[in-house]
């Protein structure tokens, strides 16, 4: 019930409910993941982040785990923690790595940690490796290459 509320953008109906059925039983990772996606569809970011914590420290399967290290590490970024946002990203990569979408989220987080070299960097692999742009891709080995090095100079 409360995920089809979140599927269908009923966002506010969704966060009480969740956070009813919290007080019969807290220790419910989805529960927890629940109250978190609605409140931070509805800009309550900061009231959002304990939630998602806890869904990740009480467990929850693969696939809304992988949901919840986005919306977490998005949160983080979004509320000026880029330090905790890009932890928080590097191991949803230990066990994700080929998740693209994590992969952009770590690279905004970078970026707003002030490493912007290396989010470039990042993001430019991923742009080679994911495009089908046929423009981009007859350039993918030089792009990359570039990449690896994007102060040098050849004279």
């Amino acid at each position: 019930m409360i995920l089809t509320l979140l599927q269908n953008g009923d966002y506010e109906t969704a966060r009480k409910q969740a956070l009813t059925e919290l007080e019969n039983n807290p220790e419910s990772a989805e529960l927890h993941y629940f109250a978190a996606w609605a409140h931070d569809a509805l800009g309550k970011e900061d009231a959002a982040i304990p939630f998602y914590e806890k869904a990740l420290q009480l467990g929850l399967p693969a696939d809304s785990r992988k949901e919840a290290y986005i919306g977490l590490g998005s949160t983080y970024r979004i509320t000026g923690q880029p330090e905790k946002a890009s932890l928080l990203f590097e191991t949803a990569l230990q066990e994700f790595p080929d998740n693209n979408a994590l992969r952009t989220f770590s690279v905004m987080a970078k970026y707003n940690q002030g490493l912007e070299k290396e989010a470039l960097q990042e993001a430019l692999m991923l742009l080679t490796q994911t495009t089908s742009d046929e423009n981009i891709l007859s350039y993918q080995k030089a792009i990359q290459f570039y990449a690896q090095d994007l102060d040098a100079t050849f004279h």
